[in-house]
């Protein structure tokens, strides 16, 4: 088997999923030499003594890493020539779980798992006297967050809390693999109480709520920043070399969005699911309604931001089929621009670019024609999705703004939706080779954090485009006209209220 040149560098990225370890090994041009995958343990769910309680292991994290790590360093060996060639490892994951260790990285008590809701009675003192903090962040505590558990921890099991220390799933694989639990990440902490603006673990934790936690949380420090070097324990428990960098991770989204191909502030990175998620760059951090924009900390200052809609691609398989798509898309595609406007909200309420508990999905006017509802709805989907842009850009304060559009999901792959998405947008719209998964956002970020000297010139390096979709400068006129009808439509529903 050929090997890569022993002038290429190697970064490895590990993702912590929901329930299993997924492990790249991806060269600084973006080449993925391999992928690995080990499942979790068979988790420990605790019930009945405790109401609302979801525990593990926290060995289950490490003891998959490890294995996936292994797997990924046996697949290695014949196709890298120099084991020097492995310049960086960087581990992300989501921020849901709390462990409780002992100063000494060891477990004292099972972990709280995200879905570990036992904290119900701590939420209300947290928001009423973390009222300031709630505002600043746009988030409102739940018992789901890492901070709630840890005020339960503190009233429940106080002799246990005198002793403990705690930290995130991805901070421990992080101190196994570097012989130390002391650090997390800015937006992995967000639910731990973690205040994003001023980069601390703010006084309010201690004086208002009297935790004394600050000192039992790890030090904060940005993605893609070199944190320590694999120890010989480490090594011998995963085959990676003695020396490899250490690199901080981030959450699961945030590492996602990395891999996207978005790198600039006006760019948006958009899935069509059964809903829309969308995620971009903005010089700073956006607050809409309650927690309905979620915001996370990139380097050099940028905010990352990401929401979800309820109006995607789910009219598709409500209304028609999924099986019908490509001979219904095909016969609509000489429709578009279509002058049947479509909401296609197949579901009841919206979450943004508005809220709304009652805003239900329309063709005007009404057709009985399956294949100009189609078309409406194809369009519709891009006509919402312009609305979203709009919004987004305003809360950004980049009203005017036409970055790119890296658009991820199945339906990506139909090139005349994406052809009338980037004609009604007005913003080029790019297919990345590929997917944008977490463990490749890993890899990324570990490139960041010892070869490249921004995420800019990572995501240039490493990232390509498949196929790019331009606007038609010759339907703009024609798509704009569709537009504002559609927001007059919208606004006699009572969804949009401002210009």
């Amino acid at each position: 088997m050929s090997t890569v040149p022993t002038h290429a560098s190697v970064f490895l990225g590990v993702h912590l999923a929901a329930d299993r370890v997924n492990a790249c090994a991806v060269t600084q041009t973006g080449e993925i030499l391999c992928e690995t995958n080990a499942q979790y343990a068979q988790q420990h769910r605790s019930a009945g003594a405790i109401k609302g309680a979801s525990e593990q292991d926290c060995e289950v994290w490490w003891d998959a890493s490890r294995l996936a790590i292994g797997q990924l360093v046996n697949q290695l060996r014949p196709k890298v020539a120099n084991p020097s060639q492995l310049k960086a490892i960087c581990v992300c994951g989501d921020p849901g779980a709390i462990l409780i260790l002992d100063r000494a990285g060891e477990t004292l008590m099972p972990a709280l798992l995200e879905d570990d809701v036992r904290a119900v009675d701590q939420v209300t003192s947290l928001n009423y006297l973390g009222a300031e903090h709630c505002k600043k962040m746009g988030i409102q505590f739940r018992a789901e967050f890492a901070l709630a558990k840890i005020a339960w921890i503190k009233d429940n099991l106080p002799e246990l809390y005198e002793n403990a220390f705690f930290a995130h799933p991805t901070d421990f694989v992080l101190g196994r693999l570097k012989g130390g639990i002391d650090c997390t990440e800015y937006s992995l902490a967000v639910r731990t109480g973690c205040d994003l603006i001023d980069e601390c673990w703010p006084d309010w934790l201690d004086y208002d709520m009297h935790l004394g936690v600050r000192d039992r949380l790890p030090k904060l420090v940005s993605l893609g920043q070199p944190v320590g070097k694999v120890t010989q324990k480490a090594s011998s428990l995963t085959g990676l070399p003695v020396g490899v960098p250490v690199v901080m991770g981030t959450t699961s989204d945030t590492a996602s969005f990395l891999a996207s191909g978005a790198r600039r502030e006006g760019d948006f990175y958009t899935v069509l699911h059964s809903g829309m998620s969308i995620s971009g760059i903005s010089p700073t951090m956006l607050n809409f309604a309650s927690g309905q924009i979620r915001s996370f900390k990139l380097p050099n200052h940028n905010w990352l931001f990401t929401t979800d809609s309820k109006t995607g691609a789910e009219w598709i398989k409500v209304w028609f089929s999924e099986s019908a798509f490509e001979e219904l898309e095909a016969e609509s595609h000489s429709l578009l621009p279509s002058d049947y406007l479509a909401y296609p909200n197949a579901r009841k309420g919206e979450t943004f670019p508005f809220s709304s508990s009652s805003a239900e999905g329309f063709i005007s006017p009404a057709t009985d024609n399956r294949v100009v509802q189609f078309a409406s709805c194809l369009q519709g989907t891009a006509l919402f999705e312009r609305l979203c842009y709009q919004k987004l850009d305003q809360l950004a304060g980049l009203r005017g703004s036409h970055g790119d559009v890296y658009s991820g999901g199945v339906w990506s792959a139909s090139d005349s939706w994406m052809q009338c998405r980037a004609d009604m947008t007005g913003r080029v719209n790019c297919r990345m080779v590929g997917r944008a998964e977490a463990a490749f956002g890993a890899a990324m970020m570990g490139a960041m954090g010892v070869h490249f000297k921004s995420f800019e010139e990572a995501a240039a390096t490493m990232l390509s485009v498949e196929k790019m979709f331009f606007p038609n400068s010759e339907l703009a006129t024609a798509y704009t006209e569709r537009f504002q009808n559609f927001m007059a439509l919208m606004g006699e529903q009572g969804h949009i209220t401002d210009k």
